[in-house]
């Protein structure tokens, strides 16, 4: 639920003397100006108390009941998708038929979930991630929804928050999704009653990845309580709301921290389902964006002007494909950061 009868407060940079800042976190009423992001992690966007634990049992109850779907929770995932399961080529419609359902839930009826999925270079997380990704789907007989894949064409390095901004802003204008879950190309669900809906009593974002793990066998690691990245499914509204991602951390890093400092300044939190379980697949190294501390530090002070506000100033839609499991989005940048590195 959004809270706007808060007016955010932050110190003004100008008036901020650095050598005598202490080594905490500015706070009036909230945190919003980070002295050192290296204590975000002392400060959460999940909701307070019980409210940040999303119990999703009655839902699954219903569900059971309603429409007759069993989801009994933890499953196993195939990290060994079949030479033919191509993500851009029609042979994957076999896929398509195969796990299709034809068993509609009225709890979902009024609900149309778009998963964008920031990509560049990354085809063996991303053929795992859909082999697993798109039956689990079916499984939960969640009909109206699409993946939609969002290529950075542009040269230099990656930007994965600009491609969820525009992700966003080229579809609420085309496939008006009810329900946005912005997803990670190597995080698999491993808990079928992780449900890719934003379907909450209270209508909170929902950080659905709170539980990771890198080893099939291995434990879970449970990611602290300001971290909003992963996989995080939000309603439109409050998306705009926040004015989305920033769009200036290129590289590895930062930008998750970001949106975390954004939630607080306009008072919004997070919940986290019970089920949220995910293996994170290895992939190879990257960047680690040098830019992320100074960034940080001024992020509230840019929130209403970098993010969605200025999205269309920043990238365009190149090519837009149809496949059978995807829609695939190329974008390229039309400003001065074309060959950022």
């Amino acid at each position: 639920m959004l809270n706007t009868n808060r007016i955010s407060l932050y110190q003004d940079l100008e008036q901020f003397n650095h050598s005598n800042s202490p080594s905490y976190l500015i706070e009036k009423e909230k945190v919003l100006v980070p002295v050192n992001i290296w204590r975000l992690f002392d400060h959460q966007v999940v909701c307070q108390d019980q409210q940040g634990v999303l119990d999703r049992t009655e839902l699954i109850n219903q569900i059971s009941k309603t429409c007759n779907i069993q989801l009994n929770g933890t499953i196993s995932i195939d990290l060994h998708p079949p030479i033919d399961f191509q993500v851009r080529s029609p042979s994957t419609s076999k896929y398509a038929q195969l796990w299709q359902t034809t068993k509609k839930c009225s709890l979902y009826e009024n609900e149309t979930v778009a998963i964008v999925i920031p990509y560049r270079d990354r085809e063996n997380n991303l053929r795992n991630l859909l082999y697993n990704l798109v039956p689990f789907l079916n499984r939960q007989s969640i009909v109206n929804y699409k993946i939609f894949i969002v290529e950075q064409q542009a040269l230099g390095a990656f930007n994965k928050a600009r491609l969820n901004n525009f992700a966003f802003h080229h579809l609420m204008k085309t496939y008006k999704p009810t329900c946005v879950i912005f997803h990670d190309v190597d995080l698999i669900p491993e808990n079928n009653q992780n449900l890719y809906t934003c379907l909450t009593s209270a209508d909170h974002p929902i950080h659905m990845s709170a539980n990771v793990r890198s080893q099939l066998e291995g434990k879970y690691t449970k990611i602290y309580s300001f971290l909003v990245g992963g996989v995080l499914a939000i309603r439109p509204k409050s998306f705009q709301f926040l004015n989305g991602y920033s769009n200036q951390y290129f590289n590895w890093g930062g930008e998750d921290d970001d949106m975390g400092l954004r939630f607080l300044a306009k008072d919004t939190c997070v919940q986290r389902p019970t089920t949220g379980f995910y293996y994170a697949a290895s992939h190879s190294s990257q960047t680690r964006n040098p830019k992320r501390v100074r960034l940080l530090f001024d992020a509230v002070i840019r929130q209403d002007t970098d993010g969605l506000s200025n999205i269309d100033r920043l990238a365009k839609i190149a090519n837009v494909y149809e496949y059978p499991l995807v829609t695939w989005m190329t974008v390229e940048w039309i400003d001065s950061r074309l060959s950022v590195s």
